[in-house]
């Protein structure tokens, strides 16, 4: 283990991992407090990230191979504020987080988790513990660079998209509340006023082609393949032989028979039979022949891989569609987000068994599986047509040159990618001029910080220059909320309610009732301006009696908090 001089010996936030996301997440923690400090706990100091790190004022950097409780106590877990881990590991960042919440109860645990279905369930274990997936934090941005928007008006929760749209393009049941801005920030509207802007929730509907609609893609995936359509004439000709035999005096069962064996080329020569007859097996056999360079190109070429499905458009032949390469973490929830908003997307990726293909499939999306340096690939996705081209690979190289290639069908095209490094996220972004570049960990460090400083938040959303807040409420015993309607609690101009939780560990109740009243044990998913977060904690918040006075007391928080920065 290895402790580098600098820091204080008692950090308010520790931070593990290994990847850039580290030093974004240091740097937004020191950037926004003045006092604080931060202890980054790294598994080497190997990675391309831990110079910039080093540079940083009042960070302290840890090296340790294993999270165990040694090096969380070495790292201050005991004493600090808050714990972010950032690792790719769900498993092991779940495992160090029970470590952590064993030698200090009250820390605010910050987990990365891919499986945010699994993070929902593990939250009820700790007292202060919010689950976030980078992918979905760096997902809107590269959604608001397809479509040609410089806000990121989109954030994913769970099974559903909150996104911002224009009064009248959102159905009226999924509209949350009307959104206004002003010198004091923006303000929640009643659905029913009239204003420019609505927030919204996006809901999903299974796609569930029926039988007929399988049928007629089948048909007209057959009518438009010519290797398919020359196979189709070469058994109607043999059919027609098989008719033509059982009409010159053979039974249908010795038709059908003689037929078989002649197509397979095990025609066997019968020189006493009728010159008719003779003419039909000659014909059949070559016919047979013919057929098996047409079967063995449609096998080889793998023409009938994924085409014989439930997808109803060819992706060749769509425009306007937004093409997203790479379906892994980032692609599978950038295409689900475009899908829940409505936008025609099309997926790509060489990987047959790539992580977002069964999930395409659930939504509808066709999906072409090839390279996506190839030229011949990117026609196969409609790239000509396109709106947009998004490029989420899992390797800088191929996304680069995906890219260029992208830019050279037409001037107009969008192409936003991936780089990994956040150095040459910036510099290629300046060399390429048009194409949109980002660094996921760049995206998601700002999400994240927010996530460790405010009790709570759990996500945010920009609007413009203003930002709201989307976070879980408890509802505690002898607050405030209990006995209340869900009306009361979102009618003000700074809150809405999302959804609600009846127990930990229950499924979500999007949009409930407005005269569900609230008890205890209850927790509200809200969206909120600061204002209006600020009041409903201090609502939910339960009453404690002082065991001297046997007064009641607000049950608060009891943390000491940094100074903030411009805050």
């Amino acid at each position: 283990m290895n402790v580098s001089p600098g820091g204080g010996q008692s950090p308010s936030f520790v931070v593990c991992g290994d990847n850039p996301l580290v030093h974004q997440l240091a740097l937004q923690l020191i950037t926004r407090f003045a006092d604080a400090t931060v202890t980054a706990v790294l598994p080497n100091r190997s990675g391309s990230y831990v110079p910039q790190l080093e540079k940083l004022e009042r960070v302290r950097i840890l090296c340790s191979e294993r999270l165990d409780e040694s090096a969380l106590r070495a790292a201050g877990v005991d004493r600090a504020r808050a714990l972010a881990l950032v690792d790719q590991a769900d498993v092991e960042n779940f495992h160090a987080a029970l470590r952590a919440h064993e030698l200090n109860p009250r820390i605010r645990l910050v987990i990365r988790m891919f499986n945010t279905g699994l993070g929902f369930r593990i939250r009820r274990l700790f007292s202060d513990c919010v689950v976030l997936s980078i992918s979905e934090m760096a997902a809107p941005s590269f959604i608001a660079a397809a479509l040609g928007e410089k806000a990121q008006d989109y954030l994913r929760l769970g099974e559903r998209t909150l996104y911002v749209a224009a009064a009248g393009d959102a159905p009226p049941d999924r509209v949350i509340s009307g959104l206004v801005g002003g010198p004091d920030g923006i303000s929640l509207r009643p659905p029913h006023e009239p204003v420019d802007r609505v927030l919204a929730l996006a809901g999903r509907v299974p796609y569930s082609p029926g039988a007929r609609r399988r049928w007629l893609n089948l048909l007209r995936y057959l009518a438009r393949h010519d290797l398919i359509r020359l196979l189709l004439v070469l058994l109607v000709i043999i059919a027609t032989g098989c008719v033509l035999m059982v009409l010159i005096g053979n039974s249908w069962g010795t038709a059908v028979y003689e037929t078989l064996l002649d197509s397979a080329g095990a025609a066997q020569p019968e020189p006493a039979r009728e010159p008719l007859f003779k003419v039909l097996q000659l014909g059949v056999v070559f016919t047979g022949l013919a057929m098996t360079p047409v079967i063995t190109a449609l096998v080889v070429g793998g023409v009938l891989r994924a085409q014989l499905s439930e997808y109803a458009i060819d992706p060749a032949r769509m425009e306007n569609h937004v093409v997203v390469a790479g379906l892994g973490n980032v692609g599978m929830r950038v295409m689900e987000q475009l899908a829940d908003l409505g936008v025609p997307v099309v997926g790509l990726d060489y990987d047959e068994n790539a992580r977002g293909i069964a999930l395409a499939r659930s939504l509808g999306v066709p999906v072409v599986i090839g390279q996506a340096t190839w030229e011949d690939t990117l026609r196969a996705v409609g790239v000509p047509k396109a709106r947009a081209l998004v490029l989420l690979t899992s390797s800088d190289a191929v996304n680069l040159e995906a890219a260029m290639l992208g830019q050279s069908y037409r001037d107009d095209l969008r192409v936003a990618l991936r780089l990994s490094d956040d150095d040459l996220a910036d510099r290629v972004q300046r060399s390429l001029g048009k194409a949109v570049v980002r660094s996921v960990f760049q995206l998601a460090g700002e999400g994240f910080a927010a996530a460790v400083v405010e009790r709570r938040v759990i996500a945010t959303l920009s609007i413009n220059q203003a930002t709201l807040l989307v976070a879980e409420i408890p509802v505690e015993a002898g607050s405030a909320l209990t006995g209340m309607p869900i009306a009361e609690v979102g009618s003000s101009e700074h809150t809405r309610v999302l959804a609600l939780q009846r127990t930990l560990g229950d499924a979500l109740q999007w949009q409930p009732a407005p005269q569900t009243v609230l008890v205890e044990g209850n927790q509200l998913v809200v969206v909120a301006t600061r204002t209006g977060l600020d009041d409903l904690l201090e609502r939910s918040s339960g009453t404690v009696v002082d065991e001297v006075t046997g007064s009641g007391a607000r049950d608060t928080d009891g943390s000491a908090e940094p100074d903030a920065v411009g805050s």
